[in-house]
């Protein structure tokens, strides 16, 4: 994996991190995440002109990426009804480990990604640390936060496909998360009109600077983790993207949060899986 590639894919999971924190600042998760969404669309919508050559080589890269923003959509209505029901670090958790565990055969079997026993070793040491990380951090969970944890975890590893398949036919990067994010937004906007009626309109809740800030963070992060894609197999990009949720343990400190010792394993288990993938 290239090293370049795999320094993207960790500032990547970093500032996917922070933003991510910030939305779980917020009163108003749903509203919160309408604004994020409609931020990130806007500032990477506004930089295609900027783009040399083709946005799309063909059809096919941009079915993909209609496709992955089928999954955007879906990631994003997972991800509010998952950290309304479940603190942020038990959901993520499950979230990200889900996602490692439906994206690698996926991605081994149809995309020819590369899979030795190293990666085996690699990815299960992963795994275990994010088991580490959700077993101690759901206190306060209800009932039905796994399932919409689990469901998120199918919709990122969709979409982590899906844009592979794009960045292949010839999509580039930028381009491709403006139109995954153009469709993925309306979904969520029908979502939340059914729970919400007429304040499902209302974007930009208390803390509109967090909500740009986290817009912006969020349209950066994913921007990097389509680059890194770009570069190496989807699977292997993925795991190194989802130490995001080590770093997000990391950043509670500011929180005023205090992990504990399990949840520290956790955040080294999870680095040195991520790492190792990516010395290979």
């Amino acid at each position: 994996m290239p090293l370049t590639a795999v320094l993207l894919a960790f500032a990547s999971a970093v500032i996917h991190a922070l933003w991510n924190v910030m939305l779980k600042r917020t009163r108003d998760l749903d509203s919160a995440s309408a604004g994020v969404f409609a931020v990130s669309i806007l500032l990477s919508a506004a930089a295609i002109p900027f783009i040399p050559g083709k946005a799309f080589a063909g059809a096919p890269a941009v079915f993909w990426g209609l496709a992955a923003g089928v999954c955007e959509g879906g990631y994003f209505v997972g991800l509010v009804r998952s950290l309304e029901k479940a603190p942020l670090g038990w959901s993520y958790s499950w979230m990200r480990g889900s996602s490692i565990a439906f994206l690698w055969p996926v991605s081994v079997l149809f995309l020819a990604e590369s899979f030795h026993w190293t990666s085996l070793v690699c990815v299960l040491v992963v795994c275990t640390g994010l088991g580490f990380l959700g077993s101690t951090s759901g206190q306060g969970r209800n009932r039905g936060a796994l399932p919409w944890a689990l469901l998120t975890g199918i919709f990122i590893a969709g979409y982590s496909l899906f844009y592979k398949l794009s960045l292949a036919h010839g999509a580039h990067p930028l381009a491709l998360y403006s139109l995954s994010m153009a469709v993925g937004l309306p979904i969520q906007t029908i979502v939340r009109i059914r729970r919400r009626g007429p304040a499902a309109f209302r974007v930009l809740p208390e803390e509109p600077g967090l909500v740009l800030m986290a817009g912006f963070l969020c349209a950066l992060s994913f921007s990097l983790f389509l680059v890194a894609l770009s570069m190496a197999g989807a699977a292997a990009v993925a795991t190194i993207r989802n130490t995001s949720v080590a770093f997000t343990v990391v950043f509670s400190l500011a929180l005023g949060e205090r992990p504990g010792a399990r949840q520290w394993i956790g955040v080294v288990l999870v680095t040195l899986g991520a790492m190792g993938l990516g010395w290979k």
